[in-house]
């Protein structure tokens, strides 16, 4: 088998987008933080972002790897070896497969004076999963993706008040979700209190004495509602989070749109809330690591 893994070109973005969503048919997308089917549009945003590779097994197009960034860390995005074509010689010949992909994450990673291999892998991921296994990653995390939370009457604990944000609490929400969503909601997708072009966005604000103590985040396009709440430290477990959600739910069921978050399964809290609020978990991607 001749494994080849080289940078894509714009003639590779209909294979790319057909490997996309032969993996996950819509849905919600960890690598382009939107929900929905992917298309050419999301494939050149991603080329200027980040490392786009394609994948070939015996000088055919195969598969897909994505590297992108956590924070400093480079962080592989998405590993994707095509179910179809090459997929059952892909199976046949897995145990040449699987060492030789591992070596070349190996090199990549050492060139980008990286100490350790960062993998993000959905939990049908067959191919990045076995990897992972077999080369004995250790489990970091997992992102959960969560649907169809049920919209409640928000019950705002004494002492507290729940507000819609405006223009001047842009430079204040900004600083919450960095400190308390991080990576969790992305920069490229984070509302602000103002509109903005593409979709629209909400912030709700929790106060008590006027110092604002948690953030819910709504950013609506193509029919999904995707939301985030963050509490702080000194002002969790009093139900603030479930107003807060409450707040951001309300306003995703009087748009009639389908509300999606993701949370950290490490966090109790979050997992809490979403069970609390009826949603399902639709995907997981689990973060994989190994020292190198």
């Amino acid at each position: 088998m001749l494994l080849n893994i080289r940078d894509a070109s714009p003639q590779d973005v209909d294979f790319l987008v057909g490997t996309y969503e032969w993996a996950y048919r819509g849905g919600y997308s960890a690598c382009f933080d939107r929900y929905g089917v992917i298309g050419p549009q999301d494939f050149w945003w991603v080329q200027a972002e980040k490392s786009v590779s394609v994948i070939e097994i015996d000088r055919s197009s195969a598969g897909l790897l994505i590297i992108g960034k956590d924070r400093r860390q480079l962080l592989v995005e998405e590993l994707l070896v095509a179910g179809d074509g090459h997929a059952g010689r892909a199976d046949r010949e897995s145990g040449m497969l699987i060492p030789r992909l591992y070596g070349q994450l190996v090199e990549h990673f050492k060139r980008g004076r990286q100490d350790r291999i960062l993998l993000r892998a959905a939990e049908r991921n067959t191919v990045a999963l076995d990897l992972a296994h077999r080369h004995q990653f250790t489990f970091v995390n997992a992102l959960v993706v969560s649907a169809g939370a049920a919209a409640a009457r928000p019950s705002i604990p004494e002492g507290y008040a729940i507000r819609r944000a405006t223009a001047d609490d842009e430079r204040v929400v900004a600083r919450l979700s960095d400190e308390l969503l991080g990576e969790s909601f992305a920069s490229s997708r984070r509302p602000s209190p103002r509109r903005k072009r593409v979709g629209d966005v909400r912030t709700f604000l929790a106060e008590r004495d006027r110092y604002v103590t948690g953030v819910a985040l709504t950013h609506v396009e193509a029919g999904t509602g995707l939301w985030a709440v963050a509490v702080r430290e000194a002002h969790r477990r009093k139900r603030i989070g479930a107003a807060l959600a409450g707040a951001a739910l309300q306003y995703l069921q009087h748009l009639g749109v389908k509300p999606v978050a993701t949370y950290w399964a490490l966090d109790p809290g979050a997992a809490r809330l979403a069970q609390r609020l009826g949603a399902t978990t639709e995907r997981t991607y689990l973060y994989l690591q190994k020292s190198i």
